[in-house]
């Protein structure tokens, strides 16, 4: 399900030029683009307007559209600072909510579109809410769950995740815990007596264990709540003894599995991480959220490999932010120079992995983690067909000058095992093979193909089952979304992949 904003007149997003964009239940997000461009904005957007989604979808919709009504921000900031400084008009907020079809009707009677006017001549937050069609409606449930989750469950995590080092401290910062507050959380979780909470305080520890490659770790609160011990590999350390990179794992890790949101919003998530550990941090945090991730990122490279979806931000001249979509891919050299290549290789990368798209590289990552190998190869989608044709021996060429080693691995999308080859996929091949390029087609439809009936029940539920090999996932009556393949890939062991040819070669790279 996908859900249209407009933002207009909030903070630096004008209506001269509002902030347009659409948000999934599943997948990720990302907002790229320079300091003060308006990335942290959108992300706070919605942290600070929660409670006012809260009241809308909690049964306040109905009771908004007879008069204005007053909310709360959830955050301190004043009520005259949310506005635009470019014009004195009240913030307007539209989203488009897709109509759901159900058994009793063909579409749902939830409003199209749900219009919201911030008002700016009051002295406390004040709205008015309209709907269009306004000639009355009646609410679908499932249309009014999935906003409500979307917008209200939400965890903001601020570009500051140093945040222990505050001493002893009691607040929080923006939605997570941090200080004396995100120690006791820590110590309630592992030792409380809710074993939900225990579960995912072991689960965060193991988490962190396999992403560092520690052979043993241990996270313990001090008695008096003022510290962490931590034991990495059997020898104990305390918090200022261990690395940025660690604390900022804990700190999100925690919070993330504490709150178990729909939605998790980050900023900067490559601070204090090694390329090589930045897709595994965000899609082990997105594993603790129900839909996915929003990021604001300066590292277009890295929003290029694992975003479904990218927007770009700039400032103009007059200080106005402006939201546009990133269109297109460079090509793959220029690609490789976005994800500081170099830096990969220095570290002992051993080599590159050309797959389909972004679905696949969270997928694919998932697979060679059983393998060990999943810090040891740099992922990079090939967008499906703009790059797997016949034509792509020159942008191929270029990219195997870098030295390293090149691999691929693409979809057969035949229908049938005795389905030949289709004859782009086929010049895909044999260009590889002309020029060095280790590339391996699956004998299977796709990478969906390979998930086991197991894995898929376990992460998506009792109704769902595993494809044939040859079965397209578009034409299964209860199908899944290929955002959430890695999810499901999550689940699976090395034994129910390594005797498929998917498995032997990844083995073999």
């Amino acid at each position: 399900m996908e859900f249209e904003f407009t933002i207009k007149n909030y903070r630096c997003f004008a209506d001269t030029k509002p902030a347009h964009f659409s948000i999934r239940q599943e997948g990720f997000i990302a907002f790229v683009g320079v300091n003060n461009s308006g990335k942290t904005t959108l992300l706070k957007f919605f942290y600070e307007l929660r409670l006012l989604f809260q009241q809308m979808t909690r049964g306040g919709l109905k009771q908004a559209l007879k008069s204005e009504d007053s909310f709360q921000l959830t955050s301190s900031v004043d009520y005259d600072q949310i506005f635009s400084k470019f014009n004195n008009r009240d913030i307007v907020i539209s989203i488009k909510i897709p109509q759901i079809k159900t058994l009793k009707q063909e579409t749902s009677l939830f409003p199209e579109e749900i219009v919201f006017t911030i008002i700016r001549q009051k002295k406390s937050p004040s709205f008015k809410v309209k709907i269009r069609p306004d000639n009355g409606f009646i609410p679908n449930e499932e249309g009014m769950k999935a906003i409500q989750e979307l917008l209200t469950n939400t965890l903001y995590i601020g570009s500051f995740r140093n945040a222990l080092n505050l001493g002893t401290t009691e607040k929080d910062y923006y939605d997570i815990k941090v200080g004396q507050s995100m120690i006791k959380m820590w110590r309630e979780m592992k030792t409380g007596r809710n074993t939900t909470e225990n579960e995912a305080a072991f689960r965060v520890t193991e988490d962190i264990k396999r992403i560092l490659k520690f052979e043993q770790f241990e996270i313990n609160s001090s008695s008096d709540d003022d510290t962490f011990q931590v034991f990495i590999n059997n020898k104990s350390f305390k918090l200022y003894e261990i690395g940025a990179g660690l604390v900022h794992f804990m700190v999100c890790f925690a919070n993330a599995a504490k709150r178990q949101p729909s939605l998790i919003l980050i900023d900067e998530p490559e601070l204090n991480l090694h390329p090589s550990l930045q897709i595994d941090f965000l899609t082990t945090l997105a594993s603790y959220a129900k839909y996915g991730v929003i990021f604001a990122t300066h590292s277009i490279g890295l929003a290029r490999v694992i975003a479904d979806t990218i927007y770009s931000l700039r400032k103009s001249k007059n200080g106005e932010c402006e939201l546009r979509p990133l269109e297109g891919t460079p090509c793959l050299t220029e690609f490789l120079g976005e994800l500081g290549y170099s830096s990969y290789r220095e570290m002992g990368f051993e080599g590159v992995l050309l797959v389909e798209g972004v679905t696949d590289v969270r997928t694919i990552q998932q697979f060679l983690r059983l393998y060990k190998k999943d810090h040891t190869f740099l992922l990079i989608p090939l967008g499906g067909n703009q790059f797997i044709n016949g034509v792509c021996e020159q942008p191929l060429s270029e990219l195997t000058r870098i030295p390293a080693k090149f691999f691929a691995l693409i979809d057969s999308e035949k229908k049938s095992a005795k389905e030949p080859l289709a004859s782009e996929r086929e010049e895909f091949r044999k260009i590889c093979e002309k020029i060095g390029i280790k590339c391996h087609v699956l004998e299977h439809r796709a990478i969906e193909n390979y998930l086991t009936d197991t894995a898929i029940k376990q992460e998506k539920g009792n109704k769902y089952q595993a494809l044939g090999y040859y079965e397209s996932l578009d034409n299964m009556n209860q199908g899944w979304a290929k955002a959430d393949n890695w999810r499901i890939a999550r689940r699976m062991e090395l034994r129910d992949i390594e005797n498929t040819d998917l498995g032997r070669f990844l083995a073999s790279i």
